[in-house]
């Protein structure tokens, strides 16, 4: 068979004075000087082909891409065999995996021939047989490496803000059942001390007032200890709408319907990857917190969109109600306990257990807001 090469050589007759009876497209020809270097690169027109190459790529830097190809793993037993190979007169074959542009990981096999010139290089005649093509991702090492690697690090990502949070938590576990415990500790002391039936009755009202507020700490812990205390909460895919619609529905069971108008502009058809009772929660809340904070002269009006943003899905909940001074409560926002508006039902629990829940999702939540004009929460989804 007749074969086509590539030639950086003036004088390629030279060459074709040695190369193999039966040559094929398929050889790869080299000559090693005895100071090391390569040079007088031939590629038969087959390898571009198999390689991936262009037509038009420069010969002389076929050996470093080629090299830099080879499975990491094996790179050093080809490099190994050459060097056995220089300055010897035999035949050898070697398998090996090489990272292809376009065909991913496959795997070739390549009978090398050497031959000494006179002059003291060792001439490498190599032919490439392609044995397969790693389509699995599983035998894809480099592939699965870098994709473990990858996890490992989105892992111990998780890990580190769930721990922080964790650690917060306890500080304000900590603080606030000590304060409680406090409060119960000085009133039982003071009723000990107190000869005044009366006032003993008093100090028990306040004791009792104690006590509830207590029951009603530890039922805001126990709710925030079920998110933070699950790293694996069930996604689903989850049609918006349809979640949005059950939500107006639990608003409207309120008898609130007749003051609220919720504009919905989620396209049919919108899902996200979330937790189906957690997406219920916080659409809840921020309604609720909607209708909770609306300005005193005029009615709600709470719309929610929901679009793509740097491959990112997003949801955002706008209301025209009071607002929040940024500057003021910026940082503390989403705070446990932290309230802003002067309101008989604010806890200040609602939007530290809407973070979290967006957060263990590996959702990300933000705000913008203006005093007396309104307020939008941005809820960006993890893919």
């Amino acid at each position: 068979m007749k074969s086509h090469f590539q030639n950086i050589s003036k004088n390629p007759n030279d060459f074709q004075e040695t190369l193999f009876n039966d040559i094929s497209e398929d050889l790869l020809l080299f000559k090693i000087a005895p100071d090391n270097s390569f040079h007088k690169v031939l590629i038969g027109r087959s390898i571009y082909k198999t390689f991936g190459l262009p037509t038009n790529f420069i010969s002389d830097t076929f050996l470093s891409l080629f090299y830099n190809s080879i499975h990491k793993e094996d790179r050093i037993k080809v490099l190994r065999l050459v060097i056995q190979l220089k300055k010897t007169e035999r035949k050898a074959e070697i398998d090996f995996k090489s990272l292809l542009p376009k065909k991913g990981m496959s795997v070739f096999k390549a009978h090398i021939k050497t031959k000494l010139n006179s002059n003291g290089e060792t001439v490498f005649y190599i032919q490439f047989f392609k044995t397969g093509v790693m389509e699995n991702q599983d035998l894809n090492l480099d592939v699965i490496a870098q994709k473990k690697e990858k996890e490992t690090d989105l892992v111990l990502q998780q890990y580190k803000e769930h721990n922080s949070r964790l650690l917060n938590f306890s500080h304000i576990t900590s603080h606030n059942l000590n304060t409680h415990a406090g409060n119960i500790k000085m009133l039982l002391d003071m009723i000990d001390t107190e000869d005044n039936n009366e006032t003993a009755g008093e100090y028990l009202n306040h004791l009792r007032t104690v006590s509830n507020n207590l029951t009603t700490t530890i039922a805001h812990l126990s709710q925030i200890v079920n998110v933070q205390n699950n790293l694996s909460v069930t996604r689903e895919p989850l049609d918006l709408n349809s979640f949005l619609e059950k939500n107006n529905s639990i608003i409207n069971n309120y008898g609130l319907e007749n003051n609220i108008n919720i504009i919905n502009k989620i396209p049919k058809g919108s899902t996200i990857n979330f937790n189906a009772a957690y997406l219920e929660s916080i659409l809840l809340n921020f309604t609720t917190n909607a209708v909770k904070y609306a300005h005193p002269e005029r009615f709600p009006i709470i719309t929610f969109e929901f679009f793509t943003e740097n491959d990112k899905k997003v949801l955002t909940i706008s209301d025209n109600g009071l607002g929040i001074d940024l500057e003021k409560h910026g940082h503390s926002l989403f705070g446990m306990y932290k309230t802003f508006h002067k309101h008989q039902n604010a806890n200040g629990v609602g939007l530290y257990i809407t973070k979290n829940q967006i957060e263990a999702m590996n959702g990300e939540i933000s705000v913008e807001s203006k005093v007396n004009e309104g307020t939008t929460f941005k809820i960006i989804f993890s893919n």
